[in-house]
């Protein structure tokens, strides 16, 4: 994922993934082609976080970041736990995610925040427009199949040109902005665009009775253990005893840049391998293979190993912090709002 990631935000050309990641390319297509058809990818983060929020009975544009914020702090919680268990790597000298959280770039968060919200106001923008009809009201079969397939095929590109440029590129790349205060910003101009909706909101956007809100549902059954499963693994996983071969960044010689343009045309380079005496990524080493050294050469398959924690309480303390954060949004999103729309009878929100 983080390769088509990669690809999206700098607007990368398909050639340059097919010469290095041909294989990945052909699956990544056939996956997010199957995913939109068939509402498995990203289930857990997309699916959940935009169910939560349109139980907020807000319009559109409130949803969608409502949804953003809900996806963000879970799924950077995933990238804390993911990238210290070798779930993935990422690449060590790309510009673009040099500054990093817990070894998570903040351009990965900023993806979730520009994705998701992108997501939402085309999934439901489309469907109010085809439609006519409010968010949980069915149009025809042709006209919920159009809105999955633009929404497929629009959400990446739109996230990048409405959301990545303005929010990203122009002020990091052309005025020198960090990361971090890129990432701070979206977050506070989203929380802002919420909290001024919900002041407002409708009276069916909290329960009437209360005791009586059917918010125990598979929604929150999936939120609940989805936190306590990063919880466990924060305090219990062992990252140092990790062994993972297969697809890395191409491991190859120090002195080979590769240059390439991001999205708003400023020219960048990068090592084109990454360096086996020259990397800068504290999440993994060589200990565990033969010799306690990478092989010689150019190889795309080989074996990485985890490292320890430098402070575990600090790990538990960022995670557990995230997942208390994240169950108290998710909780006045599904418990303290309002109940999903009937199918059965139109409901006069947006």
């Amino acid at each position: 994922n983080w390769v088509m990631k990669s690809w999206w935000i700098q607007f990368r050309s398909p050639l340059d993934i097919y010469e290095n990641h041909a294989n990945l390319l052909v699956a990544e297509i056939a996956m997010y082609t199957m995913a939109v058809l068939t509402l498995i990818h990203d289930i857990v983060f997309n699916y959940v976080s935009t169910v939560a929020a349109c139980r907020l009975k807000l319009g559109i544009i409130p949803t969608a970041y409502a949804a953003g914020l809900a996806d963000c702090v879970s799924f950077h919680i995933f990238d804390i736990i993911a990238i210290k268990n070798l779930w993935w790597t990422w690449h060590d000298t790309d510009p673009t995610i040099l500054e990093r959280h817990f070894w998570v770039p903040f351009t990965s968060t900023l993806f979730r925040l520009t994705f998701t919200p992108s997501f939402v106001l085309l999934f439901l923008g489309t469907h109010k427009t085809m439609t006519g009809n409010n968010k949980f009201q069915p149009g025809s079969f042709l006209q919920e199949t159009a809105v999955v397939l633009l929404t497929g095929l629009l959400s990446f590109p739109m996230a990048v040109a409405t959301h990545f440029i303005p929010l990203y590129h122009s002020l990091h790349d052309v005025f020198g902005v960090s990361s971090e205060v890129c990432i701070l910003s979206v977050i506070y101009l989203y929380i802002l665009i919420v909290w001024v909706a919900d002041r407002n909101g409708p009276p069916q956007a909290r329960p009437k009775t209360k005791g009586t809100h059917t918010w125990k549902d598979e929604v929150a059954l999936i939120v609940l253990l989805l936190f306590l499963t990063f919880a466990g693994l924060a305090v219990f996983a062992k990252p140092e005893t990790v062994v993972s071969t297969g697809l890395h960044e191409p491991l190859g010689p120090c002195n080979e840049p590769q240059h390439f343009y991001n999205a708003i045309g400023q020219p960048l380079s990068k090592r084109r391998y990454l360096c086996p005496t020259d990397f800068d990524e504290g999440y993994m080493d060589f200990h565990c293979v033969p010799g306690g050294k990478p092989p010689p050469g150019i190889h795309h398959w080989y074996t990485v190993c985890g490292t320890p924690h430098e402070n575990h309480a600090e790990h538990i303390t960022v995670v557990w912090g995230f997942c208390l954060l994240g169950l108290t949004y998710y909780y006045n999103l599904l418990a303290c709002s309002g109940l999903d729309a009937s199918q059965s009878k139109k409901q006069k929100i947006n």
